[in-house]
C-alpha cells in the first residue's frame, strides 16, 4: 500500500543495557495514559482520529 495515513514524529527511548531507566520509562508512559494526559494532549493538537494506545501487558 502506497502512502500513509499517520506520521507520528514523537518517539521515547533508553539506551540498550538501560533496565531501570527503561522500566521508569515504560511506568512514565503508561501513566501519562492513564492518567488522561495523552489523550488531552491529542485533543488539543487537533488529532481527533488518533487513538491512545491500549494499556501495555503488565511486566
Amino acid at each position: 500500500i502506497d502512502g500513509r495515513f499517520m506520521l507520528i514524529e514523537q518517539a521515547m527511548g533508553t539506551p540498550i543495557g538501560r533496565a531501570l531507566g527503561a522500566r521508569y520509562l515504560r511506568e512514565f508512559i503508561e501513566e501519562m495514559k492513564d492518567s488522561g494526559f495523552v489523550a488531552r494532549a491529542l485533543e488539543r493538537s487537533g488529532q481527533r482520529d488518533a487513538a491512545v494506545a491500549p494499556p501495555a501487558p503488565k511486566q
